[in-house]
């Protein structure tokens, strides 16, 4: 019975559907910068009213949402962060490479995390990064800028909640596969809180029942992950 969801891979073509039936399940309050055109974006939905926050960052604009929760003191942002290979050029091209993104996105994260590093915050986030030592399998692909997650918890500012609850665990939130079968494990996906709220975590855990393709019935690639604060 959640409160505030977050979601990441939202698109033009699924956000009426998904919208419609977040609104017929109670949550009243959308947040989403997706544009019309056919790009991954995001959204932030609550049944506690919030006041949008629109916070120009220097690109990959619809992959930022930002709220604050009056009644909560409490500010929540969601946000996706491209993997390395997620390169975005046209036809001739012009643009920037995935890695250059990331780059550039985590830049704005960790500027937002700072600004309001004293704050009651929730970064809740799909962040295509983990640390190589614990937040991969062995033998999968080490991460780019995985030094970002260092950073984020840098001198207890901010906590990731499932690793607090489980410093020495492996557990992983989206797969590669392999005829069919996950292969390499990822942890991609987290609920951070600054610091005020840390004495506030109850609970986290990764949900994977529903991971596993969308015709066999799942709702998603990655596992939801949930924390109780």
């Amino acid at each position: 019975a959640p409160e505030i969801l977050a979601f990441t891979e939202v698109k033009s073509s699924n956000l009426a559907m998904l919208t419609n039936a977040l609104e017929a399940s109670g949550f009243d309050h959308i947040e989403t910068p997706c544009p019309e055109k056919e790009v991954n974006s995001v959204l932030l939905a609550s049944k506690i009213p919030f006041d949008a926050v629109k916070e120009e960052i220097t690109h990959d604009q619809e992959r930022w949402a930002s709220v604050y929760i009056p009644s909560l003191d409490l500010r929540v942002l969601c946000v996706h962060i491209p993997g390395a290979p997620d390169h975005k050029f046209d036809s001739e091209g012009r643009g920037m490479s995935g890695q250059k993104r990331k780059e550039l996105l985590w830049y704005e994260v960790t500027r937002y995390a700072t600004a309001h590093k004293d704050e009651k915050v929730v970064i809740m986030c799909d962040l295509n990064t983990g640390l190589n030592e614990i937040d991969k399998t062995p033998k999968g692909t080490p991460f780019k800028l995985s030094e970002n997650i260092r950073i984020l918890r840098m001198d207890g500012k901010y906590i990731d909640t499932w690793r607090h609850l489980n410093p020495k665990a492996r557990d992983y939130t989206w797969f590669t596969t392999r005829d069919g079968r996950d292969f390499n494990g990822f942890r991609l996906d987290y609920i951070w809180v600054s610091s005020p709220l840390r004495e506030s975590i109850r609970s986290a855990q990764h949900i994977h029942h529903v991971r596993g393709k969308v015709s066999d019935g799942k709702l998603s690639d990655h596992a939801i992950v949930v924390a109780d604060l």
